[in-house]
């Protein structure tokens, strides 16, 4: 057998040389791969061993053996250092057929040159066969996918069988004697030099891709098989092409229904999320990303389930999808998710089986009811406290009644007591006089509490007026001074309370609604401070102006402080710092909507251990600031004018209050149902003033104004509304309609003769 010996800068083989030469064999050395041709083309050489010891890669000398005329059928051997042989690995798969480890033992060498004596041969057996035209006939006969046999170095086609024809689309006499490249059958150029390039590399070609086309110009994929034969004396290819366009059809109708699913998941407006067995996400859409906090999909990949959902949910959520595995039904429920940051989800989640990229998963499409659940609970702070603010008004209407006649009661029974003679006057004894002072005492003190409770009750119907929607001009230390009054309790045993009011400019606001910021705010900062030391903590309320013409107030304290973490999400709805069961986590969500809503901003400085501060900036209002009131009249003399006064109201004891004030000073008559009140006027009595209660059982004081109107007219016009404070949407809108004027109750009884007078002055 010949072998060629290819060694780099002489390196010294001769231990394999000698061996070689004692087996027989006709050693052919050369130095430098520039020889291998000219060595070669004297006579092929079944064996080869190429020295690879020295750096340098040895593929493209590999490539060039494989490429001469039997070198396909050669067996490649490669000496290598020991210890480096990895560094050859990729010569191998270029198509060398050994590596030797050098020096090597010698018992080694003789076995692995045994066993390449033996690959030789048999490839040389294989070689000699020749094959013939029975042979030929009879292997494209029988293949049942189209078959030829070509010329190796040009691709000419010297034989196939009809199924070849078929696919291509051509005659036989079109094709045979023509190469591949003048038929133009390949689609894609580089197909053909990358298949021959390793059929020159391995002998063989197995199950490459590849596409032709046929005679009409449509393009089809094949499976493409290839390897070496003799025939007619030279080396020849036989090419098997297995038609699978109907699979790449089908792959890629896969493919597209696949990209079409995504880009259809990816669209939905809701969350979907496909987990595998072991809870773990598998695939999401960017909804799931961007709800959770997170900016990629990919950081979802592979989370489990634990990293979405509260751990007191997770063993439902577990059990919910095990069970959707273990049925196959669908499961519908409302859970709750954890984002990145924290916070919480509320979601509605479709959870079903599907065999999802070949395996048994779990979908679940769910949809954000975050928003939903907000608003419901908004909904249901806004029932609160409409219910609290019906629930103050019944209270305020309950007590201003009988705080109308307690405070007409004792002022008149004050000025009864003046009108007494003083001491020294006859018949008056020191203990006699001694007695009405400390009685004057008494009813001063009594008056002064019945003012406490009056103004109790007016700041109470602040918050009363939820129902109302319309904003007025509202000076804020007005509404400060009643909220403060307010949260009084809730701040005297924990701080200090400093009021810092400075002359600020009015603002367009619901009152009710500001008072609900400014109540919210006061009391978080009472409840930021411990109780028990008072003299340590301060709780300061500021108003002044603020910058670009608007409206600051402040509220600071000087309690625990917030995270700087917790400040960007504190307006968030349901976010709380407060232990479980003190707070809602609505309160300040909600004071930022009534704020901004208002066109203001809410602001916050906070620190931990050092308190917070809280600021509220409204714009002023566009109209001008209402004048003061005038200065309450002077009590009537004896010398004004004496008028005929009518008093309806369903509370006697309100009735005769108002008769004891009034009689001394006008001719009252009391009537307490509006409908006494209507047959009199109808039996041809005239007042001059008429104070008529706004909210009776019965006919109301608006049913009555109503029909004086339409048969009284001229008494409809004397008419003066009292209210209690229980006022509905209704009468609010009827007050507002007309001309007439309203007391709200109680009221003094100087504040009553006073308006009497002026409306008999205009009479």
């Amino acid at each position: 057998m010949r072998v060629l010996i290819v060694a780099q800068g002489g390196a010294d083989l001769s231990p394999l040389e000698t061996l070689l030469e004692a087996r027989g064999n006709t050693v052919v050395h050369v130095a430098r791969d520039v020889e291998v041709p000219a060595a070669w083309r004297a006579e092929p050489c079944p064996l080869v061993v190429l020295d690879a010891r020295e750096p340098g890669s040895r593929m493209p000398l590999v490539r060039a053996l494989r490429s001469l005329p039997g070198g396909a059928a050669a067996v490649v051997m490669l000496v290598g250092r020991r210890g480096a042989l990895h560094l050859l690995e990729p010569a191998l798969e270029d198509g060398a057929d050994e590596v030797l480890a050098w020096p090597m033992d010698a018992e080694e060498l003789r076995l692995r040159l045994d066993m390449a004596e033996r690959r030789s041969a048999r490839r040389e057996s294989r070689v000699g066969v020749p094959f013939g035209d029975e042979l030929r006939d009879t292997m494209l006969s029988v293949s049942p996918v189209p078959t030829s046999i070509t010329t190796l170095g040009e691709g000419r086609v010297v034989a196939a069988n009809d199924a070849y024809f078929r696919a291509f689309g051509y005659s036989r006499e079109d094709m045979l004697g023509k190469t591949t490249v003048e038929l133009r059958l390949w689609e894609r150029p580089f197909d053909r030099a990358h298949v021959m390039e390793r059929l020159r590399q391995h002998g063989s070609v197995r199950g490459v891709d590849a596409q032709y086309h046929t005679s009409t110009g449509e393009v089809r994929h094949t499976l493409l098989f290839m390897g070496l034969v003799p025939y007619a004396g030279e080396p020849h290819v036989i090419s098997f092409f297995p038609d699978i366009t109907p699979l790449k059809q089908a792959e890629e109708e896969v493919r597209r229904s696949e990209v079409s699913f995504r880009t259809l998941i990816q669209s939905l407006p809701d969350l979907v999320a496909v987990f595998d067995r072991d809870a773990r996400v598998r695939y999401a859409n960017l909804k799931v990303a961007r709800a959770l906090g997170y900016s990629d999909v990919r950081e979802l990949i592979g989370k489990h389930i634990s990293d979405m959902i509260p751990p007191e949910d997770l063993a439902s959520a577990d059990a919910r999808m095990h069970e959707a595995l273990r049925t196959g039904r669908n499961a519908l429920s409302e859970r709750r998710m954890v984002r990145r940051d924290g916070g919480i989800l509320h979601v509605e989640s479709t959870t079903f089986p599907l065999h999802f990229d070949g395996e048994d998963s779990i979908v679940s499409v769910a949809h954000d009811l975050t928003e939903r659940h907000q608003m419901q609970a908004r909904l249901m702070l806004a029932e609160r406290m409409a219910s609290v603010g019906t629930l103050a008004a019944g209270v305020a209407h309950e007590i201003n009644n009988p705080l109308a006649y307690l405070t007409a009661n004792l002022a008149f029974a004050r000025e009864e007591l003046s009108n007494l003679p003083g001491p020294g006057a006859p018949g008056m004894d020191a203990t006699v006089t001694e007695s009405l002072a400390d009685a004057q005492s008494a009813l001063a003190e009594a008056q002064q509490g019945a003012e406490r409770v009056r103004t109790i009750v007016r700041d109470l119907k602040t918050f009363s007026r939820v129902d109302s929607l319309e904003d007025s001009v509202v000076d804020v230390r007005q509404v400060l001074d009643s909220t403060l009054n307010l949260a009084t309790t809730e701040i005297r045993h924990r701080a200090r309370l400093v009021k810092l009011f400075e002359d600020v400019t009015p603002v367009r606001a619901n009152e009710s609604r500001l008072g609900q910021v400014f109540l919210n705010l006061l009391v978080n900062a009472a409840q930021a401070i411990p109780e028990g030391s008072p003299d340590r903590h301060e709780i300061r309320v500021a108003a002044r102006m603020g910058d670009g013409g608007r409206v600051l107030v402040e509220v600071s304290d000087t309690g625990v402080g917030i995270a700087a973490e917790h400040l960007p999400r504190l307006f968030d709805p349901f976010f709380t710092t407060k232990a479980p069961g003190v707070g809602t986590g609505l309160g300040l969500s909600i004071c930022h909507n009534l704020v901004t809503a208002l066109g203001g901003e809410i602001r916050v400085r906070s620190s931990p251990n050092r308190g917070s501060t809280f600021q509220v900036l409204l714009p002023p209002s566009e109209r001008p600031r209402a004048l003061p009131p005038p200065p309450p009249l002077e009590a009537p003399s004896s010398a004004e004018k004496r008028g005929r006064l009518l008093v309806v109201d369903d509370e006697p004891l309100v009735c005769t209050a108002l008769g004891r004030t009034l009689r001394p000073h006008h001719d009252v008559t009391l009537a307490t149902r509006a409908q006494d009140a209507l047959e009199r006027i109808e039996a041809g009595e005239h007042y001059d003033v008429v104070f008529c209660d706004l909210m009776m059982p019965g006919m109301s004081g608006m049913d009555f104004y109503s029909t004086l109107m339409k048969r009284y007219p001229d008494q409809a016009r004397r008419v003066v509304f009292l209210t209690g404070g229980a006022v509905t949407p209704q009468a609010r809108a009827f007050l507002e309609t007309v001309t007439s004027p309203h007391l709200e109750k109680p009221f003094a009884g100087r504040e009553l003769l006073s308006l009497v007078q002026e409306r008999l002055a205009r009479a």
